[in-house]
C-alpha cells in the first residue's frame, strides 16, 4: 500500500493505478482525467481479465480499477487471480450498476472496494486515495452477512 501523505505532510510516491476497461471511450477519458492528477500514476490499462492478469503480474500497482463486465469473463471473479499475482494489490471494482449482492461478492473475493460510475471524478480520486492507504470504499454497501466459504 501506499500511503498518500507521509506522517509529516511530505509528499511520497504517486499511487500506481491499472485501470482495467473495454470501452475505448471510457478509457480515453479516464487517461486524460489522470493526466492532471499528480499523486496518481496511471501505469497501464487492460481490456480483458487476461490483460489485467498479466499487467497486474507485470507491474504490481497499488490499485487495479476493474470494470465487473469484461469481454472474457466477470471482473469481481478474477479479483482472487490479481491478488495471487499481486498480494498487495487493492482491487476496486468500477461498474455501471451494482446491489448489495454485488458488493457482498466483491468482498468475498477481497476487493478492497465497489465504485459506480456514475460517480464524480473528484470523489473516484478520492475514493482510489482511500483504498491505496488501506481503507475499504463501497459505493454500495455489502449486506454484512456471514460470508459462506
Amino acid at each position: 500500500m501506499v500511503p498518500v501523505a507521509a506522517a509529516h505532510g511530505e509528499p511520497t510516491s504517486p499511487i500506481r493505478l491499472l485501470l482495467v476497461d473495454d470501452h475505448a471511450m471510457v478509457v480515453t477519458a479516464m487517461v486524460a482525467a489522470f493526466d492532471d492528477v499528480p499523486d496518481i500514476d496511471l501505469v497501464a490499462t487492460a481490456a480483458t481479465v487476461s490483460g489485467a492478469v498479466a499487467e497486474t503480474a507485470r507491474l504490481r500497482p497499488d490499485v487495479v480499477l476493474l470494470d465487473r463486465r469484461l469481454p472474457d469473463g466477470d471482473g469481481v471473479a478474477a479479483i482472487g487471480r490479481l491478488l495471487e499475482e499481486a498480494p498487495d494489490t487493492r482491487v476496486l471494482v468500477f461498474t455501471g450498476a451494482a446491489d448489495p449482492a454485488t458488493a457482498d461478492r466483491v468482498a468475498d473475493a477481497g476487493g478492497a472496494g465497489l465504485l459506480l460510475k456514475a460517480g464524480v471524478l473528484d470523489d473516484m480520486l478520492t475514493t482510489i486515495r482511500d483504498v491505496a492507504d488501506g481503507a475499504s470504499a463501497f459505493d454500495v454497501r455489502p449486506t454484512g452477512r456471514p460470508r459462506v466459504r
